[in-house]
């Protein structure tokens, strides 16, 4: 009988912890975060002093949207860790490594607008480490920066909007099936998977792609100092290189995280610094937490929410291969 208990305790942690891995967890559940005794755990990375040159991380698709176990993402942790390090200050410079393929327009802009604000509050350098990807909502993002490093084999670009619609209107028809809908204005079923899309709706589609797509290029030119010309010219929806972003001054420099981190700490006027990363204090009522979460939800790994991805209308700064 106690070996059945510990078998059972063994496959519910392990849908736990695979639940955290498809969703890319990187901290607590919000209530937890905000918790009076809750506090971000510094992790050092090298370096000694008072000054500390923070590592941040952007990881996977960009998303506002929780998970059926209500687990945050990555926008709600990099929001709260900006929020964090905004009351230290011994934080003397920001290195954000992205690696990241974008995500919702929504939660993209908002964490711009988050770094920002984090700029303009503490008045200390950013610089940007990108990963193996660091494409559309992840190149978004780096337009903060002071200061972009890539690899040359970085996959960046892909500068601009996707709105995905399905249409299974012709297979519904061959096998008779016919949805009705009774509304109360002509475009309120506006994209209706049941019916072929008209072109004023169409149209309707491509102006909203637009508007992000023209608050995507206003971001490059401001963050990189590049004419609105030069920016129309690039923004084309393609995927760089760093090699071939350095060329186009999408990037400043080759390097690694180290390398950035080291130009960070140059900018930040600071002779030496200790390079800290944040981590969850992790106890066991919130793991226990995290358990209840999922065990009381009959979908604990999200599958239906992937597979209702195409399904959910949605403004994309992504770069999706086949797609974009």
């Amino acid at each position: 009988m106690q070996r059945k208990k510990w078998i059972a305790l063994i496959i519910v942690m392990a849908v736990l912890f695979a639940g955290l891995i498809v969703e890319g967890f990187a901290g607590p559940p919000a209530d937890l975060a905000n918790h009076p005794g809750y506090a971000w755990e510094e992790s050092v990375v090298s370096g000694t002093g008072n000054a500390k040159i923070l590592q941040l991380f952007v990881n996977g698709v960009i998303s506002g949207e929780r998970n059926a176990a209500g687990i945050p993402t990555n926008t709600e942790v990099l929001r709260e860790q900006l929020r964090y390090a905004e009351e230290d200050e011994n934080v003397k410079a920001l290195v954000l490594r992205i690696d990241s393929p974008g995500g919702e327009v929504v939660a993209t802009d908002e964490i711009y607008n988050r770094l920002l604000r984090f700029k303009q509050v503490r008045k200390i350098p950013i610089v940007v480490s990108m990963g193996s990807t660091a494409a559309s909502g992840g190149y978004y993002l780096a337009t903060a920066a002071d200061t972009i490093f890539a690899n040359p084999n970085t996959l960046t670009g892909s500068l601009g909007v996707i709105f995905n619609l399905v249409n299974y209107s012709e297979a519904a028809d061959k096998l008779g099936i016919h949805q009705y809908a009774i509304k109360s204005g002509r475009f309120k079923d506006i994209g209706s998977p049941a019916r072929p899309v008209t072109t004023q709706e169409q149209q309707i589609f491509q102006t909203l792609v637009n508007e992000s797509y023209n608050k995507f290029v206003d971001v490059i030119v401001k963050g990189r100092n590049l004419s609105r010309e030069r920016v129309l010219e690039i923004a084309d929806g393609r995927v760089y290189s760093g090699e071939q972003a350095k060329r186009l001054g999408l990037i400043d420099q080759f390097g690694d995280l180290e390398e950035a981190t080291q130009h960070a700490l140059s900018l930040s006027g600071e002779q030496a610094a200790t390079v800290i990363r944040y981590s969850d204090q992790i106890s066991f009522s919130k793991l226990l937490f995290s358990m209840k979460q999922h065990w009381s939800n009959p979908d604990p790994l999200g599958l239906s929410r992937i597979l209702d991805r195409h399904s959910t209308h949605r403004l994309l700064y992504q770069f999706i291969p086949g797609e974009s």
